[in-house]
């Protein structure tokens, strides 16, 4: 997943009020309060109130280091507050909820009106103590261009991370207990869940360790406890890339330009698993131009996360028919641009944490290798993550993890159809051991959905779905004139 459109790639937030907890302690029975203060966020229109909340880092013995929460609510804009607020689970596992907030909140006006919205960075990423890596040398862009986890600087990063942390205990079961001890703390019962990307996996266990406290879930980019990443990210992105080819094909317009667009695919990616291309670049936010190498891996990668949202989507034909005719500048440009803003990000620690815990160890190289058979992608990525996690310190999760999470709560599974990460299939899964459970796919859509017209109607639908709480009656027939806007056939002069 990594980063998963950081709800589709949303901006910082930087805190101008860091108010304290009056309670930190907190026993088996007792619900402590926490105060909030008004704050600031930049990029985000209302009334913001930020705060603190301490746990335990070893929830089992509630002894030692102790991690401060990073909290933000939005309060309700209208003048009838339902006493259910909705809790936002963030994308990666990597992502701050907070951070999110201003990309997510304008898209969940409608339920705000009713609905506090609650943005709670998981234990690892943005200002709970943040599981950070810095795995490449910012002045040298060609160091962004190698190993998804470059061996060395990952095991110098488990060094520092563990002078402030014990890398174990950042798994999603103990994430989500510390939620719930937020939701408690600010005097909620029942809440509203909505995950998107790994958030999804977290709304689930959330949903299996406390259900009492769960009215209804919107799940989007289904990613079930038993995805085990990034075990199936070479047939799931084969399927989507094949799957938008086929739009260009079927698109007059697209088909006129690239004729051969498949082909352009095989040959493009073919070249460079002789050699690597080398392509002069411009550098993110400067006029400076540098010539960097870009092997098969990267530009392989670059198309999946292309496939992330339908508007870089439609840029794919255009870039794979100007590589297979020698211009690897858009591709290099695009790999560069994604590894700087979804890979080296932040969190990178976290990601390991969790995946090493709660995926890599389920997963063979022959099965791994078997799957990658015949793909663009290949299997580079599970080979650079398994290295990493070898080297990196394995939480505890229990036997039946795994196990589809049941539950009759009401459930609304949102899905892109060509979505390269959590495809379809993994809603319908998810679908059959949530028994008031509705899924939509969304036509033409990605791991998020920009670019995409007419696509109000999914942002009403869910509005009605948490008002709700019920699955029963949703007109989902709007969801058919959802469109794609359509390819892009030329680079802007």
């Amino acid at each position: 997943m990594r980063k998963p459109i950081r709800f589709v790639l949303f901006f910082v937030i930087a805190f101008i009020v860091t108010p304290q907890i009056v309670n930190s302690e907190r026993s088996s029975t007792a619900k402590p309060s926490l105060e909030l203060k008004p704050c600031q966020v930049p990029d985000l229109k209302g009334e913001a109130k930020c705060g603190t909340f301490e746990v335990f880092e070893n929830r089992a013995t509630r002894t030692g280091r102790k991690i401060n929460l990073n909290i933000l609510v939005l309060p309700a804009t209208g003048p009838k507050r339902a006493p259910d607020p909705l809790f936002y689970f963030a994308g990666g596992p990597g992502s701050a909820a907070t951070e999110d907030a201003p990309g997510v909140a304008p898209m969940l006006a409608a339920i705000r009106e009713h609905r506090d919205l609650v943005f709670v960075d998981q234990r690892g990423t943005g200002k709970s103590n943040p599981l950070n890596c810095q795995l490449v040398d910012s002045a040298d862009p060609q160091s962004y261009l190698g190993s998804f986890y470059p061996l060395e600087a990952t095991k110098k990063c488990r060094a520092e991370l563990e002078k402030r942390a014990d890398l174990t205990l950042y798994t999603t079961n103990i994430a989500v207990d510390d939620i719930d001890d937020v939701r408690a703390a600010l005097g909620y019962d029942q809440i509203n869940l909505y995950g998107g990307s790994y958030g999804t996996r977290a709304s689930m266990v959330y949903m299996r360790r406390h259900p009492q406290h769960v009215r209804a879930a919107v799940l989007h980019g289904i990613s079930p406890t038993n995805q085990y990443m990034p075990l199936h990210f070479p047939q799931d992105t084969e399927r989507a890339l094949q799957g938008v080819l086929a739009e260009c094909e079927a698109d007059e317009a697209c088909h006129k330009a690239f004729p051969e667009v498949k082909d352009d695919a095989a040959y493009a990616l073919g070249i460079l698993r002789q050699s690597p291309a080398q392509a002069e670049v411009q550098l993110p936010n400067s006029k400076e131009k540098v010539t960097l190498r870009l092997n098969a891996n990267l530009a392989a990668e670059a198309v999946r996360y292309m496939l992330y949202t339908p508007t870089h989507a439609a840029r794919i034909p255009l870039y794979l028919h100007l590589a297979r005719h020698g211009n690897y500048v858009p591709l290099t440009q695009a790999a560069l641009w994604y590894r700087k803003n979804i890979v080296f990000a932040g969190g990178e620690g976290l990601y390991l944490s969790v995946t090493c815990a709660e995926d890599l160890p389920w997963v063979t190289h022959d099965e791994a290798k078997q799957l990658a058979q015949n793909t663009f992608l290949g299997a580079y990525r599970y080979y650079d993550q398994s290295e990493a996690c070898e080297n990196w310190p394995r939480g505890t999760v229990e036997p039946t993890y795994a196990d589809p999470v049941k539950s009759n709560k009401p459930v609304l599974l949102i899905t892109g159809e060509w979505d390269p990460v959590t495809p379809p299939a993994h809603g319908d899964t998810a679908a059959k051991s949530l028994s008031n459970s509705l899924h939509i796919v969304v036509p033409h859509g990605g791991h998020g959905l920009s670019g995409l017209k007419n696509i109000d109607c999914l942002d009403h639908l869910i509005a009605q779905f948490v008002e709700s709480a019920s699955v029963k009656g949703l007109d989902t027939s709007c969801i058919k004139t959802i469109t794609r806007e359509g390819f892009t056939l030329e680079l802007p002069q």
